[in-house]
């Protein structure tokens, strides 16, 4: 029986994670709970500055109804934070997160870390 026999291949591979058990998905209501938690920590961001301005953002967070939408959120929010933060300020809080989003929005769309400078 091959098949059941481990192999230094094998073990190798699952060493580098490459056999992770995969997470069984999402309730509802744990989406629900998570996207409560996202919306939930945009507010906070939002509310450490100015009111001006940020009322239709707001207005969009409040209504978003998945992940998605968050998601598609998230360049405001980094415009709306970069009006008084600065721009790496407000990027590193949008960058923080981005992880949060993982399970939320296809996999395609979140950065793979490839692509992200550090300065």
């Amino acid at each position: 029986m091959r098949h059941s026999k481990p192999t230094l291949r094998n073990s190798f591979f699952g060493w580098l994670g490459g056999a992770e058990p995969t997470a069984a998905p999402d309730t509802p209501e744990r989406t629900q709970q998570r996207i409560a938690v996202l919306r939930a920590r945009m507010f906070r961001e939002l509310g450490q500055g100015p009111v001006a301005g940020t009322s239709a953002l707001m207005h969009r967070i409040l209504c978003a109804q998945d992940g998605l939408a968050l998601w598609y959120c998230r360049s405001e929010l980094m415009q709306a934070l970069s009006r008084w933060r600065g721009e790496s300020d407000a990027a590193a809080t949008v960058a923080a997160l981005t992880p949060l989003f993982k399970g939320l929005v296809p996999d395609g769309m979140l950065p793979t870390g490839s692509g992200m400078r550090r300065r």
